[in-house]
């Protein structure tokens, strides 16, 4: 598995290792947007350390936390197990372990958004958006299992692309948050399916 380090990031202790990405401006910026209350039913998609998860599960939100790379599930699992937070953890692609018929009140998503496509180690499904950056959030948006979605892309994605999928899913952008990092601008969005009262 290569060697685990233990680092902070938002007040908790994360367990990383080099097949995993650590934390940083986006994972962030997507936290400071979740709008979710305790009760609700979530799914984070990509949970890598599992940050965003357990920055849901300290508000008492039921969180499911779904990795493709198995490294990245151990060590969600690990992250929940040191900062005594219970956490569902599943290693699969995407949504492709969800039963159809289940509806989560939300996805949270931090997804690879660079429009490259370097897959040959573990640690590339981090950043690996394919092209235009969407492939990924592609995925999750055609198979879309809750009443709204969080997730994150940045001024590199084919954000045109992006917004005909969002109209073609009926989902509608209702809250957007923007952070400038050097030559990029990364963006937080809340999306909610058209006609849900939920979130806007």
């Amino acid at each position: 598995m290569g060697d685990r380090r233990i680092i902070e990031f938002l007040g908790f202790k994360l367990c990383l290792n080099e097949n995993v990405y650590e934390p940083a401006e986006d994972s962030e910026l997507l936290a400071s947007i979740l709008d979710l209350t305790e009760k609700e039913k979530v799914v984070d998609v990509g949970s890598g350390t599992g940050i965003l998860s357990l920055v849901l599960s300290k508000r008492d939100i039921r969180v499911l936390a779904i990795d493709i790379n198995p490294f990245a599930s151990e060590e969600t699992l690990c992250s929940a197990k040191i900062n005594d937070v219970d956490i569902d953890v599943i290693n699969c692609d995407g949504l492709s372990c969800v039963r159809d018929g289940i509806v989560f009140d939300a996805i949270v998503f931090n997804p690879p958004y660079l429009p490259v496509q370097e897959t040959k180690e573990w640690i590339g499904f981090s950043w690996s958006g394919g092209e235009g950056g969407l492939k990924a959030l592609e995925k999750i948006l055609n198979d879309f299992k809750a009443k709204r979605g969080y997730f994150v892309y940045s001024s590199f994605t084919d954000e045109e692309k992006l917004n005909k999928l969002l109209e073609s899913k009926s989902l509608k952008l209702v809250k957007r948050k923007e952070i400038v990092k050097g030559f990029e601008v990364l963006k937080a969005v809340e999306v909610v399916v058209e006609g849900c009262p939920c979130g806007a």
